[in-house]
């Protein structure tokens, strides 16, 4: 028996979900990725992506949706196919590489039901009932109508799921795990709300369950009794008429198990915004706050809790925790397994930093949703603070053929990420911020409501800097004089942009102020009107709604918030318009006079709005005064984040993370 570990002796621990033995109870749950190919087949960026997980320490690895009829279930490009057995030399590989660094791996069924597409099938999407999912801004736009599945095809179904564990088991897998949760085939025939049949797979919920325990019983006859089954299920649905319920679930939880499950893990679903004003439970409060960037850390322990009270399976609990949550919740019994999602894909060393007692060394998630957006677009999967998410491979970190003398300008998380590569790659590494904090935009970010997320990672980069050797002097403005006299090999600029002023009458006015002033604590009055309706124009907003101020924004486009992603987005607006600020959109600005905003409206009519100050957040220009003033006088330059051009976190970093490794 290994010696406890002195750090967290239960998180790492070992475990068992049915005869499967895992080293510990971390589990990385199976994360959409993007990276399988054309036909479904496994990728080296696929591998690369797994092997990065598996080294990091973790106990058992559950690979993304594989779909296990093609013909019928593929709803989105990338995903990988075990509907046959061509596929099986690729996914051994998978499974190969996985156990060569000790971790066990499951690989997860899915079947794409109603949101397959034709486009990709050729053929009109299948499910319980003849009805199209619904539309909303956060799923997906114009659902096909699907077919009704007949009972003999809901046979051959439960078939492909058994010959798909079957495979998967002869790959060398240690486990399946079956996707009854979301959006999917599994799930549709749970709710009420998409499955109207009148047979014996349809009406009270035993019959909806069928499919499902019909799936896990014919595994289990296939592939073995003794081959794990892990059921991942919806907690709960909302905003539908007739979702499934929490008292549906624990129900289907017990059904499961008596099936033959081996452990159950789960999450909320639904469609559009969930009515909060009908939850009481602050715990059930925080759980649908896992759809937002306000995510607090264990959201979903009010599901969680209670399930674990209602099966003896071992139950995996999961949502944005923390080694030492994980801890607690392993020694007080609310758990049995500890699920690390995005702490992975923001770091895959996360548990061997943990097993260490290196927690400050844990990159942070700042739960900004990119990673799904990402999925949701079928774009490969990206992170804003790991860049080498995707691009293991290509952005490994390696020591510098030669030590160069390296000067950052600029402490924001782009200027302290290239100088913590650069330093990590062996540089001599020198950072110059002229405010007397690190942190950069960072620090303003986290000031409207609900980023408290984003605080981590100020302070986690922070401290690499110390950790790093990187010599960073506070209060000092980089000039072209002191860096020319430093004689550098090579100069980073993280210089970042200065608001952006646009030309309309009046703007001038002392009523007028930026975003960052106010964030910065600049007093207004009663009526602000905020020009500008990308994120920071409507955090601003909801910030000084949340003050009780009479807000409005306005802005020239059509739509408010087009660049956020979409959970983040709807929870965003929904915010807004609950604590009833007014938003503007097709405007045309006129002036600004000693009452207010004067604007054109999209139908034409002029209209003044009473503002006691005016908030600018119409976007920024980027600072090049120093990239002009160095340019042929250093012999490296770059210049990246919102020197390059004013985006998002993930850009500032992402091109920092780049640089360091062109040194």
């Amino acid at each position: 028996m290994p010696d406890k570990n002195p750090f967290f002796p239960r998180l790492f621990s070992p475990g068992r979900i049915g005869e499967m033995e895992l080293r510990n109870l971390i589990v990385m749950p199976p994360m959409g990725t993007g990276h399988g190919s054309t036909e479904g087949y496994v990728t080296e960026k696929l591998m690369d992506y797994y092997e990065a997980r598996a080294k990091g320490g973790v106990g058992l690895v559950i690979i993304e949706v594989t779909c296990v009829d093609a013909t019928t279930g593929m709803d989105m490009r990338g995903r990988l196919v075990v509907d046959d057995d061509k596929f099986v030399p690729g996914l051994s590989q998978l499974a190969e590489a996985i156990h060569r660094h000790g971790a066990k791996t499951a690989l997860q069924l899915h079947h794409g039901g109603r949101v397959a597409k034709s486009a990709l099938t050729g053929r009109q999407p299948v499910a319980p009932s003849a009805i199209p999912m619904p539309s909303s801004g956060w799923a997906w736009e114009n659902p096909e109508v699907p077919r009704e599945l007949t009972i003999a095809e809901i046979k051959q179904l439960v078939n492909k799921y058994a010959e798909a564990a079957q495979r998967a088991k002869k790959a060398g897998f240690d486990a399946v795990d079956i996707h009854a949760q979301g959006l999917y085939l599994p799930a549709q025939f749970l709710s009420a709300a998409s499955n109207k049949r009148q047979d014996e797979y349809g009406g009270e919920l035993k019959n909806r369950a069928r499919f499902l325990l019909e799936i896990i019983r014919a595994i289990k006859e296939s592939a073995g009794q003794h081959f794990p089954v892990i059921v991942r299920l919806n907690w709960v649905e909302f905003g539908i008429e007739g979702e499934f319920t929490f008292d549906e679930c624990l129900q289907v939880a017990q059904m499961i198990q008596q099936a033959g499950a081996d452990a159950i893990r789960g999450y909320i679903a639904g469609w559009g915004m969930p009515d909060l004003s009908q939850v009481t439970d602050p715990a059930e409060f925080q759980a649908f706050l896992s759809l937002s960037m306000e995510e607090p850390p264990n959201s979903q322990a009010f599901f969680t809790d209670r399930i674990k009270k209602h099966v003896t399976m071992p139950v995996i609990a999961g949502s944005r925790i923390t080694p030492e949550i994980g801890e607690m919740m392993l020694r007080e019994n609310r758990a049995d397994f500890i699920a690390i999602g995005r702490g992975l894909i923001t770091d895959p060393d996360w548990a061997k930093k943990a097993a260490s007692g290196k927690t400050d060394e844990i990159v942070p998630c700042i739960a900004c949703m990119r990673c799904v957006n990402t999925a949701l677009t079928e774009a490969n999967m990206q992170c804003s603070v790991n860049p080498a998410v995707s691009r293991e491979r290509e952005y490994e970190i390696k020591p510098a053929a030669r030590q160069k003398k390296v000067v950052v300008v600029g402490g924001g998380p782009g200027g302290m990420e290239a100088a913590r590569v650069a330093a990590l790659r062996g540089h001599r590494v020198t950072l110059y911020e002229k405010q007397p904090q690190l942190g950069g935009q960072l620090l303003l970010a986290t000031v409207p409501p609900h980023k408290n997320n984003l605080a981590p990672l100020a302070g986690y980069l922070s401290t690499q800097m110390e950790k790093r050797g990187v010599k960073v002097n506070l209060g000092v403005e980089a000039t072209p004089e002191l860096i020319e006299k430093a004689k550098p090999d090579a100069v980073i600029l993280a210089t970042g942009a200065s608001p952006f002023v646009p030309d309309i009458q009046g703007i001038r006015r002392s009523s007028v102020f930026t975003a960052e002033q106010v964030l910065q604590g600049q007093l207004v009055g009663e009526k602000v009107v905020v020009i500008g309706g990308e994120l920071v124009g409507c955090e601003t907003a909801d910030f000084l709604a949340e003050m009780g101020k009479k807000v409005t924004i306005t802005r020239r486009g059509p739509k408010m918030a087009t660049r956020i992603g979409p959970g983040v987005r709807e929870m965003l607006l929904g915010r807004l318009a609950a604590l009833g600020v007014t938003m503007l959109t097709g405007v045309e600005y006129e002036e600004l006079t000693d009452k207010g905003l004067v604007i054109t409206t999209k139908d034409g009519g002029k209209q003044t709005i009473e503002a006691d100050i005016i908030v600018l957040a119409a976007g920024a220009r980027p600072n090049r005064k120093l990239l002009q003033a160095l340019e042929g006088k250093v012999p490296e330059i770059y210049s990246i984040g919102d020197s390059v051009e004013p985006r998002r976190i993930a850009e500032a970093v992402a091109e920092g993370y780049q640089a360091a490794l062109k040194l």
